[in-house]
């Protein structure tokens, strides 16, 4: 966060890409098993690019105040003290107290288990209406997977809050310099279309279109815009 905030959130984006695709790249070479985020032990491309990506997506599910008030308890609780040492166990006790009940399942996705996913835009439309602005529909594909420590998934029903937007025009060639409406749908089902009313030409649209979660394949989350 001290990152986003002196740098900014296109700097943000390109760092999280980064540390996705390092991680991507690590659990492609593992030689004995991947382990949950949780469980980890001397596995870099888990505990610090996914720690990263995870992180991340914490404060974007709950809210930034939120994560900050789990991590001040733990330390207040377990700062200077003796055996017992706390575990992982501890913290993401912390970080579930803080989470809503209908979000809870974003914690086991984040640390408990190996979740992936494989979202895509298929389409993309804009017709201009009368008033000047535009409106924008976007059919999106989402698939969620659970993998166990061999890299065996198994597909796991959607019912995921996901960003669905649509981007402008961007000199930098940033995806997120120009977001001109973003919001949290709930996933439910593989194939879903939504609809958006923007001020200014859309230029791209998709799911999770600044990578913000695990995905197998973050290319093909925007589309251009027809």
């Amino acid at each position: 966060m001290v990152m986003e905030k002196e740098y900014g959130p296109a700097k943000m984006r390109k760092f999280l890409k980064f540390e996705l695709d390092r991680y991507l790249s690590g659990r492609g070479g593992e030689l004995v098993a991947e382990m949950p985020l949780m469980l980890v032990e001397n596995q870099q491309y888990i505990h610090y690019r996914k720690g990263s990506l995870v992180m991340y997506a914490l404060k974007d599910a709950i809210g930034e105040d939120r994560v900050n008030a789990a991590l001040r308890k733990f330390i207040h609780d377990h700062a200077y003290g003796g055996p017992p040492y706390p575990t992982t166990r501890d913290l993401i006790a912390d970080f579930r107290a803080q989470t809503l009940p209908e979000l809870q399942s974003t914690i086991t996705d984040l640390f408990e288990t190996i979740t992936l996913y494989d979202n895509k835009a298929t389409a993309a439309k804009t017709t201009k209406r009368a008033d000047g602005k535009y409106l924008v529909t976007v059919t999106v594909e989402s698939k969620k997977f659970r993998s166990d420590d061999r890299g065996k998934e198994t597909d796991v029903p959607l019912h995921d809050y996901i960003d669905v937007g649509v981007l402008g025009a961007s000199k930098a060639k940033a995806l997120n310099d120009n977001v001109l409406a973003m919001e949290r749908k709930l996933i439910t089902a593989p194939k879903m279309t939504f609809a958006f009313v923007v001020n200014k030409p859309p230029v791209r649209a998709g799911i999770d279109p600044l990578n913000k979660l695990i995905d197998r394949n973050p290319d093909d989350n925007v589309k251009t815009v027809d």
